[in-house]
């Protein structure tokens, strides 16, 4: 079970909606500070997707020893299908 809360934008404040808004069109982050320090980042849900994606590649130690030795072969002039490095 997820530990993910989910509210309803038309819940929030006006002023927090207008940055949703602003965010989802826009792909402007907000960040939220305490004490000038930054605690929450507001970013659009297909970034949040994206970094997702992205921790969870690097997270696949096989995967990475691909792309490795993929980096290897194209620096000796091989060429190197996407397809060879998604078949795990």
């Amino acid at each position: 079970m997820s530990d993910d809360k989910e509210l309803d934008v038309l819940d929030l404040p006006d002023e927090v909606r207008a940055l949703v808004a602003e965010c989802e069109v826009t792909g402007r982050r907000t960040a939220f500070t305490r004490k000038g320090r930054p605690v929450v980042m507001l970013t659009s849900y297909d970034e949040y997707l994206a970094l997702r994606e992205t921790v969870e590649i690097v997270s696949d130690g096989a995967f990475l020893a691909r792309v490795t030795a993929a980096e290897e072969q194209v620096k000796r002039g091989a060429m190197v299908l996407v397809e060879d490095l998604l078949e795990g």
